[in-house]
């Protein structure tokens, strides 16, 4: 019988919930006509419009039909609201945490009595109390892809203690093995800086050392901790089934995508319904969530104007990093501005410790919310002030009226896992990273924004923000209720500091000028142009392949290797025919992961087949380089890595995060590279990016600080240089400042006792005196500054032909960038030849030229 919900609803007699909205009744409609046997059924909803009231008269209709249910937020918070609405409503609901499930109200959950209200942690870990539930309601969605990923993934942290121990034993081990990962040395080391790439490490080479890895973590202490242990017997008989990836602050050993079809929670329900204001496209919710195929059902009439009030989203109008003290003291502004009080939502854990420590120095109360410490937002909003701080949560968070005024977005929320970097560095045509971006900007949007009365303001802090929101993946993303304020923003943005100010603060001062001068602007500038029918945006987010993929993950994670072998061979099909070839080309790499792990003779012929496919004809980007040299292991031909790819790494990244403003970037280092003092240093930081390296200028209050400090990796070790800057018009280098230097060198090999230290003495001189020269002869690079700039503008030029054939970005277009530009840059392995010691003589112009081939 289909279910009438009006009727349902009239049956409460709710003083409350009288009656449906319209959206409401649409949604519940088209349900009980038409999905009442979905397996898989995606509801998405605007804020403020009522998923969680359908949601219970769903639940309410299952439970009449003798199922039971499972109702699962991603808080506690959460929770409680859904309990505080089942009340109103007169919905029966029993309330589980962990180590709080009592006997009558399991009962009545497993008897299907009474709805089971609890968090994802609860319903899914390794000994889950609840029963599986024959309804699953998944609120939040995006909010399950933690847990249900952790049951499977094992992380090893770089972090003091036994863990920075067992990490550094799986790179030793790696390093002994094969020469194969440049990044490697300088991450062991603890030199590696943060956002660099992480490395990927081919499943043949993986499985080599596989055995011990399992060997070291089992005699570790940490195999106790218990970050670890519950998840370590899931995972120590599969460990050559995983993908493994290692950055700078861990190791990631995890399937391709969550086997979450192998989960009872989730096989064993008949239906499960996932609900939020923002999913995205079905195809990455599935990758994400690691389940089936999933219906879509959406209201077809979009939230009037100002049902969740008023919000106005600020772009930082100039150019410098999220962590540089000028952002951070705008920000601050603000926050003093809204009271005192803001939520600061960071894209990883190590932003949000960098972003931890210093809003403490600036002497705020900071509240640090991790997974499953539901406790601290409750802490923080009784506060009469503080900073709510979070790592990759944009979801999940109710801030409504007085709770929250300010919403501080610090990063473009691009990439909030390893898996994720991964592919933002190597898979650039990922079109469905992109989506996600526009995705966490909307959810970051509704967070303060919930009722008609609220009125928030939103400050995205990475002065990218702008490039990415015009991006028109990322666009085509963002619901259509979000685009005024993300228009607005961006005009905003191209009108500069002073008008950005002006609208802060007319925002905290006037009751609704700032936004609806806003929303007035971009008006205005609609009607000031005729109006067109846009271009279509494309891309994987139309593009099925997750189905595929999913499949070929379980497969693969389960032993079936023939069948994930041809799954992730369809998932590569459905990407390359969308013109996606570098993530194509990564499913090709699973495939050949299966094969291999199948063993047999003809299997690893296959498998390098499957290899050679994909690269054939394909672009000289890094991640089918990668994929070149796992086909010469797998043909026994022991290729020799390089460190070109880390320089391409560095310049793809920065032409994603400046995009059309590049040229004015590198002029504006150019001249600080030519300015004062403090100039230089800045532009220093430049120079070392230019060059594939990272560059950092130490804190002031650091011991023996020098001016600059370089790091970057080969394949043989990691290496630094810290440099010391000296002006003015001295005729020759003088014995004190070489003297200076060396004991900063002292002090850096202290700190990087595995790393290879020299020192950098920018100076004006030609020469160097007698006892300076001797001094300088084994542990100093003496550089003229004529030299410096002339490197750097010989790179800029490279940078700038390059981004100019990269295009759009896409595989090809930066393949063939690269083969272009790789004739005009030195052989593999200059900078450390061109930044080791001297013997006493100070490089000059020529001596840089000379590097670089003629053209």
């Amino acid at each position: 019988m289909v279910p009438d919900f009006d009727a349902r609803l009239k049956a409460f007699g709710s003083t409350t919930f009288k009656e449906l909205r319209p959206g409401q009744r649409q949604v519940l409609s088209a349900y009980a006509a038409d999905h009442l046997d979905a397996g898989d059924l995606a509801i998405e909803m605007p804020t403020g419009e009522g998923k969680t009231l359908l949601a219970l008269l769903i639940a309410d209709w299952a439970l009449d039909q003798g199922r039971s249910v499972a109702y699962l937020t991603g808080t506690r918070q959460l929770a409680e609201r859904v309990e505080k609405e089942a009340a109103t409503l007169g919905l029966d609901i029993v309330r589980f945490a962990a180590k709080d499930y009592g006997g009558a109200k399991l009962d009545d959950y497993h008897q299907a009595q009474a709805v089971g209200v609890m968090n994802y942690w609860v319903y899914f870990n390794s000994k889950p109390v609840p029963q599986p539930a024959d309804l699953v309601i998944f609120d939040d969605a995006h909010l399950a892809e933690q847990p249900l990923s952790a049951l499977q993934t094992l992380r090893i942290p770089d972090r003091p203690g036994p863990a920075r121990d067992l990490y550094q034993t799986v790179c030793d081990l790696m390093i002994v093995h094969t020469d194969a990962y440049p990044g490697l040395h300088a991450m062991r080391d603890g030199t590696a800086r943060p956002g660099t790439p992480p490395e990927l490490f081919a499943f043949n080479d993986w499985a080599a050392i596989a055995s011990t890895v399992r060997a070291a973590i089992e005699a570790s202490p940490w195999v106790e901790d218990n970050e670890i242990k519950y998840v370590w017997p899931r995972m120590r008989d599969f460990l050559d089934r995983c993908g493994v990836l290692i950055g700078p602050t861990g190791i990631e050993m995890r399937p391709y995508h969550p086997p979450t079809a192998l989960n009872a929670g989730y096989s064993q329900a008949k239906q499960r319904l996932y609900l939020s204001a923002t999913l995205g496209s079905m195809d990455d919710l599935q990758r994400r969530i690691g389940c089936r195929r999933v219906t879509r059902l959406v209201t077809q009439d979009p939230l009037p104007p100002g049902a969740t009030g008023e919000r106005l989203l600020v772009l930082y109008p100039i150019e410098g990093k999220p962590a540089d003290d000028h952002i951070l003291d705008w920000a601050l502004h603000q926050v003093a501005s809204a009271g005192g009080r803001a939520a600061w939502l960071c894209a990883s854990h190590a932003e949000a410790d960098v972003l931890q420590t210093q809003l403490t120095n600036a002497g705020h109360a900071v509240y640090r919310l991790r997974p499953g410490e539901d406790d601290t937002v409750d802490a923080w909003s009784r506060a009469p002030q503080g900073q709510l701080a979070t790592a990759g949560r944009y979801d999940g968070l109710d801030l409504p009226g007085d709770i929250c005024k300010l919403v501080i977005i610090t990063t473009v929320p691009q990439a909030s896992s390893e898996f994720e970097r991964f592919v933002v560095a190597y898979l650039g045509d990922a079109s469905f990273m992109r989506h996600r971006v526009g995705q966490r900007v909307t959810q970051a949007l509704g967070r303060a924004n919930r009722t008609s009365s609220d009125r928030s303001m939103y400050l995205a802090l990475d002065p990218t923000f702008a490039q990415i929101l015009a991006d028109p993946a990322v666009r085509a993303s963002i619901p259509h209720d979000v685009q005024p304020t993300v228009r607005a923003a961006l005009e905003l943005y191209d009108r500069g500091w002073e008008a950005t100010m002006r609208s802060c603060d007319d925002f905290w001062h006037e009751t609704t000028r700032a936004d609806s001068d806003q929303q007035d602007d971009a008006a205005a500038s609609s009607l000031r142009r005729r109006a067109r029918p846009g271009r279509a945006a494309g891309g994987a987010g139309e593009v099925a392949s997750a189905d595929s993929e999913v499949c070929a993950a379980v497969d693969l994670w389960v032993g079936d290797q023939g069948s994930a072998a041809t799954q992730a061979r369809e998932a590569a099909t459905l990407l390359a025919d969308a013109g996606e070839a570098e993530h194509a080309a990564f499913w090709r790499y699973v495939q050949a992961h299966a094969l291999f792990n199948r063993g047999r003779p003809q299997d690893l012929a296959t498998a390098r087949s499957a290899l050679e496919d994909a690269t054939a004809n394909g672009p000289r980007t890094t991640w089918f380089r990668r994929l070149s040299r796992t086909i010469t292991d797998l043909s026994g031909s022991g290729g020799v890595a390089d460190d070109t790819d880390r320089f391409f790494l560095s310049w793809d990244e920065w032409c994603r995060e400046a995009g059309p403003r590049l040229d004015r970037t590198l002029s504006q280092g150019r001249n600080l590279l030519t300015g004062n003092h403090d100039q230089q240093c800045e532009g220093l930081e430049l120079l070392a990016r230019l060059c594939g390296a990272s560059g950092e200028r130490p804190p002031k209050t650091e011991q023996s600080a020098t001016d600059c400090r370089w790091t970057w990796s080969t394949v043989k070790r990691g290496e630094r240089r810290v440099w010391e800057i000296k002006t003015g018009r001295g005729e020759s280098v003088a014995r004190g400042d070489v003297n200076q230097l060396l004991g900063q060198i002292e002090v850096e090999t202290k700190r990087a006792a595995k790393t290879r230290v020299y020192g950098c003495l920018v100076t004006p001189a030609g020469v160097a005196a007698g006892d300076a020269a001797e001094a300088a002869r084994y542990k100093i690079a003496l550089v003229s500054h004529e030299a410096a700039v002339r490197l750097y503008d010989i790179l800029a030029d490279r940078l700038r032909q390059y981004a100019a054939l990269c295009g759009d970005g896409n595989a090809v277009a930066r393949g063939d960038a690269r083969t272009s530009i790789e004739g005009l840059l030195p052989a593999d392995g200059w900078l450390g030849r061109l930044l080791a010691p001297t013997d006493g003589k100070v490089l000059d112009v020529k001596d840089v030229a000379e590097l670089f081939p003629q053209r």
